[in-house]
């Protein structure tokens, strides 16, 4: 690589970077979504564990790094956790497109000067920008695509010239890392995982030695700890289902709401331009970087994408534009690229804006939303004036006397708090206190808990000895294994009905207000105590010991895989125990 080359290759960088920033920067935001992962931060930092809820060990956030990063800056600063997570995540997203942009420009640099190319279309788009903060983990997701990238850019180079001949070792070591990143990554790890070793079928032994015991052992962790293989949310969403209709509908909300395709084949035309002749470790990396974006693209499609706008398809556009993130200096990418600032300059200016009329009269239901919009719109605040902390989110009018109930819930030692609307005004929401009920059962022993679906401005609203659900299982076990709702919402396609909310709760069942089923609700607090609940139950309650985490080892790789509960609780009551123990202590 020449010097002007490699000079050329770190203004591409520097380029790719300060834009990514500063887009980022200007859209600056937390999600509810967001808000997640640090209800488990701050659980951590009290020294309840990896826990959504102490006492309950429910993995909630899909990325397992991206919370214990949280928690070690937490740890190391003590700033705000919203805080924590916006820059980490801007920075992340900054240092991966500077990352990608100088990798491909080294990968391209024998050929002669580069310039900013393929990052541009990321750039560009609304969704990427929006995503480099949020609060989830998509800016260290993308910084783990791009040194994995580098990895195998440095690994591609002649063997005999390269200055450090460990590469392999660490693409293998990085590449086992992805799991913990995100479960999908797997795809870019293994496929990287074999190809080094086919091109060096001897050194296997060492290449699993570098890249397995990480992932292995905090595998091992987790099926003992949590009770199961994948990461909570994988059970919640349904990860191995297929709807793929709703996937293409998401593809075409995406890729055809900004004429994807113009820019795409555009640089997929200089890229085989440039690789024609290309063979040996140089083509391998391409048409792998090229393979498992397009296999995860897939994978997007099977599961019936998300609802929200573009979220899903970032981390495998920017794999699939890693070869050409920068590109060598001639005619014909100078003019393409220009083409390209031109469409970038349109999608900048045309943003993603949506009529939120029809849906504050009711007259649609949500389904794809571009998420940062929506939140803005729905805790009451100017547009481009979006929630940065959790106490932005009071302003949704499904909380607005949230701070009162839980204060009045801890007050009284109420069994739960629950939303309803007031039957004066239907437009106007509140939270009413359930009593605990006369005879002391085991689930005396569950804290105040509350229900609501929006997850993240719940917990971080609400102090630690206090137990925050969802009603479609993110951190809700038995929400989790119900039935999927034909035609629902992608994501929140489950739904745990009032009567099983109250039921697994120590509520007074004869004080329950109509529009609650009290029958129903006594049955499925029977159903509670039935075999195949309370074994589920019991692997997030129990007490940790080492029977504890190798019943929950057997439990991960046989229920934990398999089980859906029915929503219908009298199914259950013929195979039910009253001396099985439910809930426990939290201590």
């Amino acid at each position: 690589m020449t010097k002007n080359a490699r000079i050329s290759a770190l203004a591409a960088a520097v380029v790719a970077g300060v834009a990514a920033f500063w887009g980022g920067w200007t859209r600056r935001w937390v999600s509810d979504d967001g808000l997640i992962v640090l209800r488990t931060v701050r659980n951590l930092l009290a020294g309840n564990g990896p826990v959504f809820n102490a006492g309950e060990r429910v993995e909630a956030n899909t990325s397992t790094l991206w919370q214990y990063l949280i928690t070690l800056f937490g740890w190391l600063t003590d700033a705000r956790l919203e805080s924590i997570a916006m820059w980490l995540a801007l920075l992340c997203t900054a240092a991966a497109a500077a990352t990608a942009a100088y990798a491909s420009g080294t990968f391209w640099g024998r050929v002669g000067p580069v310039i900013p190319f393929g990052i541009i279309i990321y750039i560009a788009l609304p969704p990427a920008r929006d995503f480099a903060t949020s609060g989830l983990e998509w800016g260290m997701s993308l910084l783990w695509i791009s040194i994995w990238w580098a990895a195998l850019v440095a690994w591609a180079e002649d063997p005999v010239k390269r200055r450090a001949p460990y590469t392999g070792y660490f693409l293998a070591f990085w590449s086992g890392l992805s799991w913990l990143v995100r479960p999908e990554l797997a795809l870019y790890g293994g496929v990287a995982g074999i190809m080094l070793i086919a091109f060096s079928p001897r050194k296997t032994l060492g290449i699993l030695a570098v890249a397995l015991p990480v992932p292995a052992g905090y595998q091992l962790f987790r099926m003992g700890y949590y009770g199961l293989i994948t990461p909570h949310t994988a059970v919640a969403k349904s990860a191995s289902g297929s709807e793929w209709a709703r996937g293409w509908e998401y593809f075409a909300d995406f890729f055809g709401y900004y004429w994807l395709a113009l820019p795409l084949l555009g640089a997929a035309a200089v890229a085989v331009w440039l690789l024609w002749g290309a063979r040996g470790r140089r083509l391998a990396i391409v048409c792998l970087t090229t393979g498992v974006a397009l296999a995860h693209m897939l994978y997007v499609l099977r599961v019936g994408g998300d609802f929200m706008h573009g979220r899903m398809w970032l981390l495998p556009l920017f794999a699939l534009l890693l070869p050409v993130m920068a590109v060598p200096y001639t005619k014909v990418t100078a003019s393409v690229g220009t083409a390209l600032v031109v469409w970038a300059s349109v999608i900048v200016l045309r943003a993603h804006p949506i009529d939120w009329e029809p849906y504050n009269n009711g007259e649609k239901e949500l389904g794809i939303v571009d998420e940062r919009d929506f939140w803005t719109m729905a805790v009451g605040r100017d547009a481009g004036d979006p929630p940065l902390y959790a106490e932005d989110f009071l302003g949704s009018k499904l909380m607005g006397d949230w701070n009162e109930a839980i204060e009045q819930g801890l007050d009284e030692d109420a069994a739960q708090i629950s939303l309803a609307v007031v039957s004066s005004d239907p437009t106007r929401y509140k939270w009413f206190v359930r009593e605990r009920q006369p005879d002391a059962t085991d689930q005396r022993d569950l804290e105040l808990t509350a229900y609501m679906v929006n997850l993240g401005m719940t917990s971080m609203n609400s102090p630690l000895n206090t137990r925050i659900l969802d009603t479609v299982g993110l951190a809700t076990p038995i929400a989790a294994r119900m039935p999927r709702v034909p035609d629902g919402r992608i994501g929140h396609d489950k739904e745990l009905g009032l009567e099983w909310q109250v039921a697994d709760t120590d509520a007074d069942l004869d004080k329950l207000p109509q529009f609650v089923d009290k029958q129903k609700a006594q049955d499925a607090r029977e159903a509670l105590r039935s075999d195949d609940i309370a074994d589920l139950l019991a692997t997030s309650r129990e007490p940790m010991s080492w029977d504890r985490f190798w019943a929950n080892v057997r439990y991960s790789l046989g229920p934990g895989r398999t089980l859906t509960l029915d929503d219908d609780p009298t199914h259950y009551l013929s195979h039910t125990s009253p001396t099985r123990q439910i809930a426990w202590p939290t201590e």
